[in-house]
């Protein structure tokens, strides 16, 4: 094996110390998301605890916004509006009083 495949080989395997500081986590964050079945953990030749790289950057996931939060208040005015949906009248769908 060159040691260009040795390092590349070695470059995917993180400790649970590397991958929590890459995570900016500690150390106790990835067990417990190992015990939630959230990382997989490996044991290598029965003592040395490593976690994939690939599966630590998996859990990054970007935070999207809320659809409904770019919705002003506007957009809501004729929301009972009589000339739409049935789903509209659920006042009289479910026998509540009109407001």
């Amino acid at each position: 094996m060159t040691r260009q495949a040795l390092k590349a080989a070695l470059d995917e395997w993180l400790t649970v110390a590397e991958a929590a500081e890459h995570l900016r986590v500690s150390r106790d964050t990835i067990y417990r998301w190992a015990r939630q079945e959230k990382l997989q953990l490996y044991k290598i030749a029965g003592t040395a605890t490593r976690v994939r790289r690939q599966d630590v950057e998996g859990l990054a996931r970007p935070i999207l916004p809320d659809p409904w939060a770019r919705l002003s208040q506007a957009s809501f005015a004729d929301w009972n509006n009589p000339k739409d949906a049935v789903y509209d009248h659920w006042e009289h769908l479910y026998g509540l009083p009109k407001r």
